[in-house]
């Protein structure tokens, strides 16, 4: 059963990208399967669920990375390249599938309906990095003169940028690799964050 609805959502996924979510029906995904649209409804009830795990999907290797590199572990520069490459990866499976949500107001009503009395959304980006970064600050190895919430946001914002342009466009105008661009960010706001 698991690697079935993992079939059914990446079929989601790339139909989603292709299409749209307004304009992908269980049908055309459970046909992409290779399922029935009654087999598909014994996975998930509606297509709103199969976009909303979706959302959730690339979650937990996102969150992988937190548990990898925590706060006092390697320096606060690894932490930070290899935390930023982590987001631009989710930032670049959430773009294409949030444009969808904003471009259906239904479906971005439900959405919201749905994650905000859980506490989940992507705003747990923000809560998550400003976590690490205030346990880095009580270690003693970032700043004090700077709030976590205002680093997690210096550093959010290149990476939403990245993404967004390399969806945007479909290619990278900084002509850079991930590492390079995680590695030239983290460089860019070290001098900022790290204590006086």
């Amino acid at each position: 059963m698991g690697a079935t609805r993992e079939r059914i959502l990446e079929a989601a996924e790339k139909l989603l990208f292709l299409k749209g979510s307004a304009h992908v029906t269980t049908k055309e995904i459970a046909r992409a399967v290779g399922l029935s649209e009654s087999a598909l409804y014994r996975h998930f009830d509606h297509k709103e669920d199969i976009f909303f795990a979706l959302m959730a999907e690339h979650l937990p290797a996102f969150h992988e990375v937190f548990r990898t590199h925590q706060a006092g572990t390697a320096t606060v520069r690894e932490n930070l390249v290899a935390l930023v490459l982590a987001v631009v990866h989710y930032y670049e499976h959430l773009i294409p599938m949030g444009v969808s949500f904003l471009a259906d107001k239904e479906l971005l009503t439900q959405f919201r309906a749905t994650t905000q009395p859980l506490g989940m959304g992507p705003h747990n980006v923000f809560k998550r990095l400003a976590a690490y970064l205030e346990e880095e600050q009580h270690l003693g190895r970032l700043g004090q003169h700077l709030s976590a919430l205002t680093m997690a946001t210096l550093l959010l914002g290149p990476c939403f940028q990245r993404a967004f342009n390399r969806q945007f466009m479909g290619f990278d105008p900084l002509h850079q690799t991930e590492q390079q661009f995680a590695e030239e960010v983290v460089q860019g706001l070290l001098p900022a964050i790290l204590p006086s």
